[in-house]
């Protein structure tokens, strides 16, 4: 099953609030990257931002060792998430790529990807409490 296809099954669940499921999406999405980012001073989490139409391409010298501050931060720019709309969650510093394809031993896996590849299960579970 392809994500699209989940998401649609989520949104018949959710009585048709696609805004709250592109939101839940964001939110699920934004938590996992950021919960799976390998950690040393806590920059490279403080790093991860959320934007609309194009990619967020600054950086910061913050640091947040667990996430938390990350997560509330993007938490809070979520409630302004809409269907119809293209969101990137994006860290541009320039270690990036280097830490999704496996040069931290924290995350050889990467981050995206993973979460990539757990949100429908995500999603899926949600859905089901909807119910």
């Amino acid at each position: 099953m392809t994500l699209s296809a989940d998401i649609s099954k989520w949104v018949e669940k959710a009585e048709g609030n696609v805004d709250f499921v592109v939101r839940q999406a964001v939110i699920l999405a934004m938590q996992g990257i950021v919960s799976m980012s390998p950690v040393d001073t806590g920059r490279f989490r403080a790093n991860w931002n959320l934007s609309e139409g194009v990619p967020n391409e600054a950086t910061s010298t913050a640091v947040d060792p667990t996430g938390n501050l990350t997560i509330q931060r993007i938490m809070a720019q979520s409630q302004g998430v809409k269907a119809g709309k293209i969101y990137y969650l994006t860290n541009a510093l320039p270690y990036a790529e280097r830490l999704e394809h496996g040069w931290s031993k924290q995350a050889p896996q990467g981050m995206v990807r993973i979460t990539a590849m757990d949100l429908p299960r995500r999603l899926e579970a949600i859905a089901a409490r909807l119910q």
